[in-house]
């Protein structure tokens, strides 16, 4: 998968042109900051995009070349992680408020331009308030839920809202 870092604003086309495939059909995408039973777990939460993305590919047959996990890195709150030496993440606390609201714009319409507005762009793991902070429209369901933005960014799954 990659990782691309709050660090990369700016970039953020040109790291997903470093993909080799173009015709990118599912991206699931984390910031961890909400891993199901371990909560924040910053860069580390990769295994869960690469997780759903296999259920594309055996529930669905969307072949997994066409599947792009992706770990936006936007550092933790978690103490543990910024203490812990073998921490691979950014060593900061987690960016919020406007600039983090840039960045997930910047990663999705790169997403857009880069691979079609068609594609699929599935949040995972982020945390419930924001989450609700990325769009106006949430309804938030025991297990999954659609946010649509409807002036400047695609249809989008959102799943994993549990209350």
């Amino acid at each position: 998968g990659l990782f691309i870092t709050i660090h990369d604003k700016g970039h953020i086309y040109d790291i997903l042109k470093n993909w080799p495939i173009k015709k990118v059909k599912a991206v699931c995408f984390t910031d961890g900051e909400r891993i199901l039973g371990l909560g924040d777990q910053g860069c580390q939460g990769m295994g869960i995009p690469v997780g759903k993305l296999a259920l594309y590919t055996g529930c669905a047959a969307i072949d997994p070349k066409y599947c792009l996990p992706v770990t936006l890195d936007v550092g933790t709150n978690n103490e543990d992680l910024l203490n812990d030496p073998m921490y691979i993440g950014l060593r900061h606390k987690r960016v919020t408020g406007e600039d983090y609201q840039d960045f997930i714009e910047e990663f999705i319409m790169a997403c857009k331009a880069r691979y079609g507005s068609h594609v699929l762009m599935h949040f995972e793991d982020f945390g419930n308030h924001t989450a609700s902070d990325c769009s106006t429209n949430t309804s938030i369901t025991p297990a999954a839920s659609t946010m649509i933005f409807r002036e400047r960014l695609p249809w989008l799954l959102l799943e994993s809202l549990a209350v």
